[in-house]
C-alpha cells in the first residue's frame, strides 16, 4: 500500500504551483480597459493644445475636439428625446431611453456597462471610436506613434482602436450604424446605407497620415 503524501510534501507541491500561476502575465481582455471621458481627451486635442493644422469637414484650419462637438454624434445622448426618439423607445418598449439599462444607451452613450463610463451626456465621445484610453492616453504611448508600426501595435495592446485600418475603422462603426430593427429601433426605413467613408462629414485627422 503506499505511504500518504506528508503534510511537508503537499505544502510543497502547493507551494510552486502558486508560485508558477503568479508569476504568469495577467491577460487583459479587450474590454478591460477604463474609460477616461472627452475632458481627457481635451488635455491635448483641443484648439488651446494642438495645432490647427486639419482641414476640417467645412474646409477651413481646425481641431479635433472642435469638429466633433459640432457633429451629431456628439448629441446622440441628447437626440433620445428627440420626437423620433421618444418614438423609437416606444417601439422598443423603453420606458426611459436614456436611464441607467435602456439598450438604448449601447450606442447613444459610450462605455456604457464598461470599465469607469464616461457621463452618458457625452453621447459617442471620442473613446466610441478610439477605444478606452485608460492605458493608452499618455503621451508616450501614443501621441508619438507617428507612422511607426511597432508603436501603433503597442498602443493598440493597450486598448487602441486602429482607426487607420479602414476595415477595422468599419467594424467598429457597424456594431451601431445597423438595420436590424431589434438590435437598433431607432433605425429609419429612409435612412441611406451605411458607407464609412461618409465619416469625411467629420473629419478631424490630418491628411497625411499613412495606415501602418
Amino acid at each position: 500500500m503506499k505511504r500518504p503524501t506528508s503534510n511537508l510534501a503537499a505544502f510543497f507541491l502547493i507551494a510552486v504551483a502558486t508560485a508558477f500561476f503568479v508569476s504568469m502575465p495577467a491577460v487583459v481582455s479587450a474590454d478591460g480597459h477604463a474609460y477616461v471621458g472627452e475632458s481627457k481627451c481635451e488635455d491635448c486635442h483641443d484648439a488651446q493644445h494642438e495645432k490647427l493644422d486639419i482641414i476640417g469637414p467645412g474646409g477651413t484650419k481646425s481641431d479635433p475636439v472642435s469638429v466633433w462637438m459640432k457633429d451629431p454624434h456628439h448629441k446622440a445622448f441628447d437626440s433620445l428625446t428627440s420626437d423620433w426618439g421618444k418614438q423609437a423607445a416606444q417601439k422598443a418598449s423603453v420606458a426611459d431611453p436614456q436611464a441607467d439599462g435602456a439598450m438604448c444607451l449601447n450606442c447613444h452613450a459610450t462605455g456604457v456597462g464598461g470599465n469607469n463610463p464616461p457621463d452618458p451626456s457625452e453621447g459617442v465621445s471620442c473613446e466610441a471610436c478610439h477605444g478606452a484610453a485608460a492605458d493608452y492616453a499618455p503621451r508616450d504611448k501614443h501621441g508619438e506613434i507617428g507612422n511607426d508600426p511597432a508603436k501603433m501595435q503597442a498602443a493598440v495592446a493597450l486598448g487602441l482602436i486602429d482607426m487607420r485600418k479602414m476595415d477595422v475603422r468599419e467594424q467598429n462603426c457597424r456594431g451601431c450604424h445597423v438595420v436590424d430593427t431589434s438590435k437598433r429601433p431607432c433605425y429609419r426605413a429612409s435612412e441611406k446605407p451605411f458607407d464609412v467613408h461618409n465619416d469625411q462629414k467629420f473629419k478631424h485627422w490630418r491628411d497625411n497620415i499613412p495606415p501602418i
